[in-house]
């Protein structure tokens, strides 16, 4: 029988197998610019439709009815995208700052970004090398600090009132744990997100066998615990040569968050058949903000 991280490893190898051979990888140069955020549907259209007449009216020929017709749709079209991108642009950014009018915080980072004052690059000086020394003296002084503090008191729990061990799931609480899961990725996962919910009914039984081995033996396979780091800089005004300036950002692969969301279902609902929690924690828990803890004073 194969463990937790034999498991992991036939998934990551089958799943790369079948991509090299149906849709091989490929490396292509390209820049890298994110989109804006008042992109959607209608404006992809457009845009792949503004460019479809620019081919066909650069394809058209010498000078001709046909070309001169060719030409004058693609400048109409053309006509048409910038009055959409500038009427898509414009209710953005004014409904943007009407819904942050009473942050100001939140309304000055829309400012700076409508006024192109973004992100500070990265400094060439600062590397993986000299960020990992930082955040490993820095673990390392606060484990110092606190070697001398009292160990930790608690409560104990009312007789009868045991977690000894999970329930184990079953594919359609995988089903639909992964198709609850955002569209991101990291570089750990050999798969896309969105195709692995397109064909999670193929895999769940599979990944069910996996997710219940981890809940049995109370283990997290090696692999999982892997996390792919960035660092990025904690705010736009701050020292990029510094390496206190950087907040390391870890991610996770998809099949480690759809195991942490399968444990913490069925924590939290433990937690709260027995009253556990505390009534005015509210951090990590659905239906309770700041707000709930204002309102309950």
């Amino acid at each position: 029988m194969l463990d937790g991280d034999e498991l992991v490893k036939l998934y990551d190898d089958t799943v790369t197998t079948l991509l090299d051979r149906h849709v091989p990888s490929k490396i292509v140069t390209r820049r890298r610019r994110p989109s804006n955020p008042w992109c959607d549907d209608k404006y992809r259209c457009a845009k792949r439709s503004l460019r479809s007449l620019e081919r066909v009216a650069r394809r058209a020929g010498p000078l001709s009815d046909t070309t001169l017709a060719a030409v004058s749709t693609w400048r109409l079209e053309r006509r048409r995208y910038f009055d959409l991108i500038h009427g898509k642009r414009s209710e953005y950014w004014t409904t943007r700052v009407e819904s942050e009018r009473l942050q100001p915080s939140r309304l000055w980072q829309s400012f700076d970004h409508v006024m192109g004052r973004g992100r500070a690059p990265v400094a060439a000086d600062i590397d993986a090398s000299v960020l990992r020394r930082f955040f490993d003296d820095k673990v390392s002084s606060v484990r110092d600090a606190t070697a001398g503090a009292p160990a930790p008191k608690f409560t104990a729990a009312p007789i009868g009132c045991e977690l000894r061990f999970f329930r184990p799931v079953t594919p359609a609480d995988v089903i639909k744990v992964v198709q609850e899961l955002s569209d991101k990725q990291c570089c750990l996962d050999p798969v896309p997100t969105w195709l692995l919910k397109a064909n999670v009914s193929l895999l769940a039984p599979f990944l069910c066998r996996l997710f219940n081995w981890s809940l049995q033996y109370g283990t997290v396979p090696s692999s999982m615990k892997s996390a792919y780091v960035t660092p990025i800089l904690k705010k736009a005004d701050f020292d990029s040569s510094d390496a206190k300036s950087y907040r390391p950002i870890s991610n996770l692969s998809v099949l480690s968050k759809s195991l942490e969301r399968l444990v913490s279902q069925q924590l939290v609902a433990y937690l709260r058949e027995n009253d556990l929690l505390p009534d005015r924690q509210s951090a990590y828990r659905a239906h309770h903000s700041t707000e709930t803890a204002v309102l309950s004073e």
